[in-house]
């Protein structure tokens, strides 16, 4: 099998996993990819993961992995049945498309450390709470991670030279920086391997996890780039005292 992306979409627009014997027109502005068809599966439901990255300096490269992320679980069964090809519910696990699913729920939870048991039907989980899923399992989480940081490492280090040159050289190298969304599929052999990178990827809440997740993402990478935050009331409070 194999998937289809429009090369400038978002939020699963377009997608389409097609088959050796499906009839595809010749056009322009797609990516075809070979199709991973043994996903590993957590509750017999195919996932990504959306993993956070921050590169403050190309040169010297400097790069940031945060620590916590998002599990996307697909909505649907996982099969590859031939019948099965036009379900998105199925094969894909973005959360724009998953929402609409009948099935699909929101993961209440306010800390990444809340146990799975608790949130069994979710559609979203926390890192922490997929080490206890690969922990059941007798996987190895902190290992397959290790595979996802050299993914990571190896992905930035190819753009490194293009990035460099269209900020100017290194003449502006502390002028900026960017927060990247890597999403990871790992296989039944527990690989993972790269779908695709997201600048500037989404930041808004659709759940108290989600929320609490990238807050500590957005509050992270302001102090590692200096940002100082400040309390709006105590600044309004001095601005008055100042005033009188």
């Amino acid at each position: 099998m194999y998937i289809m992306k429009p090369s400038a979409s978002s939020c699963g627009r377009g997608i389409k996993v097609i088959g050796k014997r499906t009839h595809i027109n010749k056009r322009s502005g797609y990516i075809v990819s070979k199709y991973i068809g043994k996903p590993h599966l957590i509750r017999g439901f195919k996932y990504d993961l959306r993993v956070y990255v921050v590169v403050t300096s190309f040169e010297p490269l400097k790069v940031y992995l945060f620590k916590e992320g998002l599990v996307r679980l697909a909505t649907v069964p996982y099969t590859t049945n031939k019948s099965s090809l036009k379900q998105r519910f199925v094969h894909l696990t973005n959360y724009s498309v998953n929402k609409k699913a009948e099935t699909y729920q929101k993961n209440n939870a306010t800390s990444t450390e809340t146990p799975v048991e608790t949130e069994e039907n979710q559609s979203k989980m926390s890192f922490a709470q997929l080490r206890q899923e690969y922990e059941k399992e007798g996987a190895d989480y902190d290992q397959i991670f290790e595979g996802i940081k050299d993914v990571i490492i190896k992905t930035i280090l190819s753009v490194e030279n293009p990035i460099v040159t269209s900020m100017g050289g290194t003449k502006y190298k502390q002028t900026c920086f960017e927060v990247y969304g890597f999403d990871v599929l790992i296989d039944s052999k527990f690989k993972p391997w790269l779908l695709e990178v997201n600048v500037s990827p989404s930041l808004s809440s659709s759940s108290p996890m989600d929320k609490y997740i990238k807050t500590l993402l957005l509050s992270d990478t302001m102090y590692l780039t200096g940002f100082h935050i400040f309390d709006r009331k105590q600044l309004e409070k001095d601005k008055q005292k100042t005033d009188k």
